[in-house]
């Protein structure tokens, strides 16, 4: 179990972030950088008062899992900088050890409320845009590719009824009815998705207001050459600094969801699993 403290801290910690990420779409330094030193810190100083190396050595793979993780989630551009460090000081805090689940069922709960939230954060921005949504979700619906998807799935569909029909089994036929189903779900989901980034996410930015690690949609070319991709995982100052000798004055840019949010709601369940859910459970179990 990790130190309490070092919970408390944790948990402060994600409040500021997340109020940050929602108010300027950005994670303080000092927050992740310093959850990073408190965790490898309050390691160190517990090894040394149980006088147990490996007590400090389990906060430094839980950083390391959480850097690993964070890398890849960056440049694989489903996160910004700002969340890559803070999963890593996550992972300094809470550690990672053979018999301390906590990092592990964190990043569960994270991904399980991150989509969550996610969704239903899209779907806000959509009703505050309905206006602007509506029109593009008609149009999004007439493009050649998704008319090949929902031909597609009526092909599936009808090969999916007819086996319905076939099949005797009560749970075989529940099994392709949930396919079927989730099919149809899923590629709506899509199209929406791809509308709401697409028509509300993706605007002109200026760049004197660009901040470090922002998302850039399309390249930005000046005298023939390319001074920021749009592949870019996030734009850096020295790009952004090019920019401005170059006097470019906007950029268009993919607003991202602020995600902090997800941690600060992920180590609430966390925390409400391990202290009344999990003995709730245990305890009605061992009643049977």
């Amino acid at each position: 179990m990790v130190d309490g403290t070092l919970l408390a801290v944790l948990f402060v910690g994600f409040i500021i972030a997340a109020l940050r990420d929602i108010q300027v779409r950005e994670v303080p330094d000092t927050v992740s950088l310093g959850l990073i030193v408190i965790g490898l810190l309050g390691g160190l100083l517990i090894a040394i008062v149980r006088a147990d190396v490996w007590l400090f050595l389990e906060h430094l793979f839980g950083f390391l899992a959480g850097a690993a993780m964070g890398l890849a989630m960056y440049y694989l551009r489903q996160w910004g900088g700002g969340d890559a460090k803070l999963i890593m000081g996550t992972g300094a805090v809470l550690g990672l050890a053979r018999d301390n689940l906590q990092l592990p069922e964190f990043v569960v709960l994270l991904v399980l409320v991150g989509a969550v939230y996610g969704l239903l954060y899209t779907i806000g921005l959509a009703l505050a845009h309905r206006k602007a949504f509506g029109p593009a979700f008609v149009e999004e619906l007439r493009t050649p590719r998704v008319h090949r998807l929902r031909i597609a799935l009526v092909v599936s569909g009808v090969a999916l009824a007819a086996l319905f029909v076939a099949v005797q089994d009560a749970g075989t036929r529940l099994l392709i009815g949930l396919a079927l189903a989730c099919a149809y779900f899923l590629t709506y989901m899509w199209v929406f998705i791809r509308v709401v980034e697409k028509a509300l996410m993706v605007k002109p930015y200026p760049v004197g207001k660009l901040t470090e690690g922002d998302w850039i949609a399309q390249d930005v070319t000046a005298r023939g050459k390319v001074l920021v991709s749009r592949r870019t995982p996030g734009i850096t100052l020295e790009q952004i600094a090019a920019l401005k000798r170059a006097r470019v004055r906007t950029v268009v840019v993919r607003e991202r969801i602020p995600f902090v949010p997800s941690f600060l709601l992920a180590l609430i369940a966390l925390l409400a699993l391990e202290r009344w859910l999990a003995p709730m459970a245990l305890s009605l179990l061992s009643s049977f």
